[in-house]
């Protein structure tokens, strides 16, 4: 009897064990559901630049400088042209005066020269780049401009570089004097074109006592330059001649062919 009561109480205790490691513990309990938690947004401190918006990118309009076509070389300073309206009228043919320089008249010692190396810069039919200064036309209407061809040459600054033209200053147009005066000094220097070629050619003597036909008077000094291209016939220029028009020592400018 005594044994059977030792067994009971055994088996009491052995059950009591079991039921215990069937609980769980308070450490492997679930953890109840935690909502997550947000950072808030970040502001940046006032030594933190800002992104700026993208602004779209444009780029600046082109502008071409105003242009011509040439269309005819006269002589070594002076072309026939036809421009886009900007500075020299579009659809029609002006008369351009190339700025502060001077070439050799037709059938002076190298005026031949000086025309082709002109017709060579600003071949008929090419683009040029036309730029006036403060007085526009003369009082021929010519147009006084400087011009670069299409290759960039600065063809006024260029024909008296290499001799084929002398620089003339007529004010109030000088804008470019300083550059073209000096390309003179080294022409004149090195002995470039005409500095060379014409040096041996004696002045005409003027007549002793000249006789005044009944001719319009050429135009005076101080203007630009004129040449026989640009007047109806022959002048009287007298003995000063300030364009050099008289080959021949008469008085008379223009009255040969």
């Amino acid at each position: 009897m005594l044994v059977l009561v030792g067994l009971l109480l055994a088996f009491g205790g052995l059950g009591a064990l079991l039921e215990d490691d069937r609980t769980p513990t308070t450490s492997e309990t679930a953890p109840a559901d935690v909502p997550p938690t947000r950072s808030p947004p970040r502001t940046p401190t006032p030594s933190e630049p800002r992104d700026a918006p993208a602004q779209p990118t444009t780029k600046p309009p082109t502008t071409r400088p105003p242009g011509v076509v040439v269309l005819r070389v006269i002589d070594g300073d002076t072309i026939d042209v036809r421009g886009d309206g900007r500075i020299v009228p579009k659809d029609t043919v002006t008369r351009v005066r190339l700025l502060e320089i001077d070439t050799p008249e037709r059938g002076a010692c190298f005026a031949d020269t000086a025309t082709a190396r002109t017709s060579a810069l600003l071949p008929a039919g090419s683009s040029a780049r036309a730029e006036r200064d403060v007085e526009l036309t003369d009082r021929y209407d010519r147009y006084l401009l400087y011009v670069w061809n299409d290759q960039g040459v600065f063809v006024n600054e260029s024909l008296v570089r290499s001799g084929h033209a002398t620089a003339v200053l007529f004010p109030p147009n000088d804008k470019h004097w300083p550059g073209i005066s000096r390309a003179e000094d080294a022409a004149r220097q090195a002995g470039a074109g005409l500095w060379t070629a014409c040096t041996d050619t004696p002045e005409p003597a003027p007549p002793d006592t000249p006789t005044r036909p009944n001719l319009p008077e050429g135009p005076p000094a101080g203007v630009p330059d004129v040449d026989c291209a640009d007047l109806p016939g022959p002048v009287w220029v007298g003995p000063d001649d300030p364009h050099r028009l008289d080959r021949d020592g008469d008085g008379i400018g223009c009255d040969t062919g």
